[in-house]
Parts: C-alpha cells; sequence; structure tokens
C-alpha cells in the first residue's frame, strides 16, 4: 500500500524522485458503479497492519479512500513511489509527513497535498492518530475487493446461512441482524413483487414498511443447491421457499418463490456477505 510507505526519521532527506511524465492514457475499462448512501456504520474497515486500517468506495471515475492510523512513523526514512492516478490528499485529524515531487513538509488536520500523475510521493503519519482522506482517478482497482484464490467455505455453511436468513423473517429479527449477512458496497436485491433494494438503507426502508404491514410470517425452505464460480469468487446458493403470511389487516397469504442469492468473500469477516439476491414468484 503505497499511501503509507517507510516511516521518517527527524532531519534524513527523502531520497532523489525520478521524472516521470504525466500518464493521461487509458488503463482500465470502465467499471460501473451503482448509486448509493452509505452511513458511518455501513462499510467495514479493512486492517492493512497492526496500527492501520482503511475503507475505499467507487464511483464510475473516481476512488475515495479513507486511511487511519493508530501510530506515528517518524522513525524511519521517509521514501516516495509513483501511481499513474491523479491523487489529492486531505488530512483530517492528525498530522502527516508527506513528500510531492522534491518537496517535504509535515501537514497538520485541514491541511492537503496535490499529486499529479506519476509525480513522486510519500505519505507517513507523523502523530499516534492520523486520518487521511485520499481521491484517485482514474479509480484505484487495487483498492477493490477481490475473491480470495481458494474457497474458503463448504456448501454446509452456504446452506446454513440460506436458513438463517429466512428464520429472521419468521422471527422479524432486528433490521440489524439482516445487515450482518449483506454485502456493504455493490449490493442488489429484487424482492417479491420486483421491489429492488441496492443498500444497507434501502433494505432498513423496504423491511419497516414489511414489519409494520405483517403480522406473522413463516417460511419453509424445501430445498437448497450451492455451487461455487472460481472466477468471481462467488457462492450461488438456489432455494425453493414457501411461505405464509399473515397481514395485521387479517389477510392470509400463501406464495412460493425461487430465490437466488450470490454471496462474495470479502476476506474481511468470518462468512460470505449476500451481494445479489432474486426472488420469483412460483405460480
Amino acid at each position: 500500500m503505497v499511501f503509507l510507505v517507510s516511516g521518517c526519521g527527524g532531519g534524513n532527506t527523502p531520497k532523489k524522485p525520478a521524472d516521470l511524465k504525466r500518464d493521461y492514457s487509458a488503463h482500465d475499462r470502465i467499471t460501473k458503479v451503482g448509486p448509493g448512501i452509505f452511513p458511518a456504520d455501513d462499510a467495514s474497515w479493512v486492517k492493512v497492519d497492526d496500527t492501520t486500517r482503511r475503507k475505499a468506495f467507487f464511483s464510475d471515475r473516481l476512488t475515495v479512500e479513507i486511511v487511519e492510523s493508530q501510530k506515528s512513523g517518524l522513525t524511519k526514512n521517509i521514501t516516495t513511489d509513483h501511481r499513474f492516478n491523479d491523487i489529492i490528499g486531505y488530512i483530517v485529524t492528525g498530522s502527516a509527513m508527506v513528500t510531492v515531487g522534491k518537496e517535504t513538509k509535515q501537514v497538520a488536520a485541514g491541511g492537503s497535498f496535490v499529486v499529479p500523475s506519476n509525480a513522486p510521493y510519500g505519505v507517513i503519519p507523523a502523530s499516534d492518530k492520523t486520518t487521511i482522506i485520499y481521491a484517485y482517478t482514474p479509480p484505484r482497482e487495487d483498492l477493490r475487493p477481490t475473491a480470495p484464490s481458494v474457497r474458503r467455505f463448504p456448501d454446509n455453511e452456504i446452506i446454513s446461512i440460506v436458513y438463517k436468513w429466512f428464520a429472521m423473517f419468521d422471527e422479524k429479527a432486528e433490521v440489524g441482524d439482516f445487515l450482518t449477512y449483506l454485502a456493504e458496497t455493490g449490493l442488489s436485491m429484487e424482492m417479491a413483487h420486483k421491489k429492488k433494494v441496492n443498500s444497507w438503507r434501502e433494505f432498513q426502508e423496504w423491511y419497516a414498511k414489511w414489519t409494520n404491514q405483517v403480522d406473522s410470517s413463516t417460511r419453509t425452505v424445501a430445498s437448497v443447491t450451492v455451487s461455487f464460480d472460481p472466477g468471481t469468487g462467488h457462492y450461488k446458493a438456489g432455494s425453493i421457499v414457501t411461505s405464509t403470511t399473515k397481514t395485521r389487516s387479517g389477510k392470509k397469504i400463501i406464495g412460493k418463490c425461487q430465490v437466488d442469492m450470490d454471496l462474495v468473500d470479502t476476506n474481511w469477516g468470518d462468512s460470505p456477505k449476500i451481494i445479489t439476491y432474486r426472488e420469483m414468484e412460483i405460480k
């Protein structure tokens, strides 16, 4: 990770940076991203090392990364690297020792820095708690969550997730219990009656309406099939679910549907998360 390169000791001189031309060529096809609103608890922090964590958000042509460090790095020499991306950094809390090109300064909270394409730069925390926001364009593709190279979870664990998911509807569980099963970013759900849900917030709104209308609900999972796609790292679970729902107005609704889920192993926790979900009525 180049946003936290080697530390900086007092009085040490940065290594002379290379002089590279700015790179404005296209490097990757644009990865389209759906709109989203993410409250503070919607995006998981990713551990970088024992004192540093980060999280990143993507639009079609921009990456915003938040890096939080719990330890000063002012004990080693600062080193520089370069990227083809244009970079803007903003110090939210603490301070950082920043090198851009041939200039090195300690930047306090409220300060910022601009790194043109391929300009040598280095950033290290200069206080025991430092938070920095970075903006990159084009996007930092290496910061996107990637699938692990090997399968981590057996079929039985995926099947267990499916059963627990539907059992929570029967229990009318707290919405927070559902969110622990859903991916924080990239979520795409299609509930019964074609209702689309694309974020945690939209699921919370949908679930609040559902609980207000439903007095009781019973779901029975008839069968579950599981497969794994090594190319994407997604676990695919298909199930046939029958339901009996009693509304608060006294109406009884019996239904049957095919439910398909894709679960992604973000490698950030101890279980995969639902990233796509489709309910299709069986008549």
